[in-house]
């Protein structure tokens, strides 16, 4: 009963993982692409970062203590660290940004192209 127990709470604990691993990509990607990061907190990132840690610690530490290998969702933990560590380097290179660059490139080439008639016309 124990054992199923623990494999339940494992197999729950890493669909947790799983779905907040899945919003990481998404907003690395947005970030990557737009290089704008206004409206992320920075703060909230640090306190996800260090839980993740945290919970990675407290896998290792579990295994040290029962001297087995670390649980195979422990990986899951380290990927998300990761990824947040990606998500927060993005942040702070992308942080000085006023705006999308998706924004700013249509606004330069319609600027362009209001020269271009401008030239034409004289």
């Amino acid at each position: 009963m124990l054992a199923y127990l623990l494999s339940t709470g494992m197999l729950l604990e890493s669909a947790m993982l799983i779905c907040f691993g899945c919003s990481w990509p998404i907003s690395i990607l947005k970030s990557w692409r737009t290089k704008f990061v206004r409206g992320k907190s920075i703060g909230f990132m640090f306190l996800i970062f260090a839980g993740y840690l945290a919970g990675t610690g407290a896998k290792f530490f579990r295994a040290a203590h029962a001297g087995q290998p670390p649980e195979w969702n422990t990986l899951l933990y380290i990927m998300n660290v990761i990824l947040v560590a990606i998500d927060i380097s993005l942040y702070v290179k992308y942080r000085r940004n006023q705006e999308p660059v998706t924004g700013r490139v249509t606004r330069e080439i319609a600027g362009m192209e209001m020269e271009e008639k401008s030239r034409s016309r004289d």
